[in-house]
């Protein structure tokens, strides 16, 4: 004789035997077996007995049939055979041609641990509720556990890996309805979520009906109780209750009421190393007593082999996500020296060097030199505050105006005005620029020199001696405030004269004992300038060498800019 037993749906293990030739599952009372929740039809299915066979036949219902996961056609006979599972909205039944083992017939008790248990997993629900036990064999679950870490293990995109989890999770535990996975946002706030995979059986839910291959409207609206969360979260252990709703055990939630969550199962996704939260993996139906501590071992085991695969997920994306920066900077790097002159000035009579080093892949600082009419030329040196992108990209746009104000305006001060009120205008925030900006006339040797913060140019003299011109006439930085008028000097230069402009990364330098290269007590830079003789290149050249030198392979502090020019002193006649 063959029997139908009921998995899920009040009562669970409720047996039924088919005597008959028809056995009418439907809602009406007059069914042979009558099923209560909504979206049953009134005559859903039958059940025909022709010798020893059984089919199943759809009735034409409303929310359809089920036979092993896949809608039957109605009114189109499916021959039954043992263990075959018939679903019926949220009532999952197994159809046995004999009478099923004792072992899934009889209840059996499941033990509960209390609110102290320090093991690996929690139980929350203290009552010793009798419970169905799971039909699936210890064999399959062990069978899911591989496919679940062979899947994990497949991919380092957790995209590809979780949907796979989750249909192998509802494969073993068919008595579900939800299984989901949430990914925490990194940071101070552990109850922010980053990212939810989620697998919902349609059919479970009450009046919900949808065609294959496309989520119904309630399965792409996933709510989570997020009580249930974070309880979990903050135990880091797992938790199992028959009944939420009703369990004493958790916390008053209308989330629980509102989404009708009764029995269910939730691990958190903990780091293998710290045991930081990653995250929580959570089964629930809406059907009481589903779920027993060994469903919970398990949920806890993939858990377990979840953590790892996401914390090694992150870890790749971190790599990934690195190595992408490190490339954009690169490229960076190489379309902002464009930006810096390619070649020095070539002006008969004089010299010129420059070098340039950032911090980091990319700078703040700026150089320029720009040909103007009358032969004269404009040299810049700029600071912009900070380091890194933000100021790089300040700087890649101040380039372009000062080119423009330079050539327009001609002199020094008033290029200087236009720029300062330019740069306010725009609004940026904790962002200023010093700047130095000279126009020299090689004809006369003439140097008209303004500073707006920068710091003063420095002149070595060709007896030796240093003067330094701006530090009386220096304004505030470009940017702090709007409708400044900045003043200028001029300078005449003799050949052999050196003229040395430079940036806070010369100054900023520290040696070994975090000391400044250049400072109020210790003048190196001045005192390595009056030493040094020769052209603007040997000046140069000697100037970082002894920074080189004193920082002695430490982290470069800040950008180097370093700029210097001057007339060539004539060669001595040969006798």
């Amino acid at each position: 004789m063959a029997f139908l037993m009921k998995v899920t749906g009040e009562p669970p293990g409720q047996l039924f035997e088919l005597r008959d030739d028809e056995t009418v599952i439907g809602r009406l009372p007059e069914c042979a077996i009558v099923l209560d929740p909504n979206g049953v039809s009134r005559r859903h299915a039958v059940i025909r007995r022709e010798g020893h066979n059984f089919a199943l036949i759809d009735l034409a219902s409303r929310n359809k049939t089920k036979l092993n996961e896949r809608e039957i056609p109605p009114k189109q006979e499916q021959v039954l055979k043992s263990g075959d599972r018939i679903n019926i909205c949220d009532v999952e039944m197994i159809f046995y041609v004999t009478m099923p083992p004792p072992s899934l017939t009889s209840p059996e008790v499941v033990e509960v641990t209390d609110g102290n248990d320090d093991s690996a997993m929690h139980t929350l629900d203290a009552s010793q509720a009798d419970m169905l036990a799971c039909s699936i064999r210890p064999e399959a679950k062990l069978k899911a556990i591989l496919e679940i870490t062979r899947n994990l293990s497949s991919s380092l995109k957790l995209d590809v890996v979780a949907p796979k989890i989750l249909d192998s999770l509802l494969d073993v535990f068919p008595q579900a309805e939800r299984v989901f996975l949430v990914l925490l946002k990194d940071g101070n706030d552990k109850r922010a979520i980053r990212q939810t995979f989620h697998k919902l059986r349609p059919y479970k839910r009450v009046g919900v009906k949808a065609p294959l291959g496309k989520p119904s409207a309630e399965e792409s609206r996933l709510t989570i109780s997020r009580t249930i969360m974070k309880t979990v979260l903050d135990l880091r252990k797992a938790v199992l209750s028959q009944d939420a709703g009703n369990d004493a055990n958790l916390p008053t939630s209308a989330s629980i009421a509102d989404l009708r969550i009764r029995s269910f199962m939730c691990a958190p996704l903990l780091t293998p190393d710290e045991g930081a939260p990653l995250g929580i993996l959570q089964i629930d139906t809406t059907d009481r007593r589903q779920f027993s501590q060994d469903d919970l071992d398990m949920l806890v085991a993939v858990a377990g082999q979840a953590s790892i695969a996401i914390q090694n997920a992150a870890l790749h994306e971190g790599l990934l996500a690195r190595e992408r920066i490190e490339r954009d900077l690169r490229l960076a790097e190489q379309v902002q020296r464009r930006f810096l002159p390619q070649v020095e000035p070539s002006v008969p009579g004089y010299e010129f060097y420059a070098h340039y080093h950032p911090a980091f892949e990319v700078g703040g600082d700026y150089y320029d030199f720009v040909h103007l009419d009358g032969d004269r030329w404009a040299i810049a040196v700029g600071d912009v505050s900070g380091k890194g992108v933000a100021a790089a990209l300040m700087m890649a746009k101040f380039s372009g105006d000062t080119r423009l104000c330079v050539t327009t305006k001609g002199c020094p001060a008033a290029a200087v005005d236009q720029l300062n009120d330019n740069l306010c205008a725009a609004g940026i925030e904790e962002k200023f620029i010093t700047l130095s900006l000279s126009v020299l006339e090689p004809a006369q040797n003439r140097l008209t020199f303004c500073s707006a913060g920068h710091f003063p140019m420095m002149i070595r003299r060709a007896n030796g001696e240093i003067d330094e011109l701006g530090g009386d006439l220096s304004g505030f930085p470009l940017g702090i405030m709007p409708g400044l008028s900045y003043q200028k000097t001029d300078t005449i230069l003799a050949p052999g004269d050196v003229v040395v402009i430079y940036s806070d990364g010369v100054t900023d330098a520290r040696g070994p004992k975090e000391e400044l290269y250049d400072s109020r007590e210790n003048r190196r830079l001045r005192k390595r300038v009056m030493e040094s003789s020769g052209s603007p290149r040997a000046v140069g050249r000697a100037i970082i060498q002894e920074i080189r030198e004193f920082s002695a392979g430490r982290n470069q502090a800040d950008d180097i800019t370093l700029v210097c020019f001057g007339p060539v002193a004539a060669a001595p006649s040969e006798p």
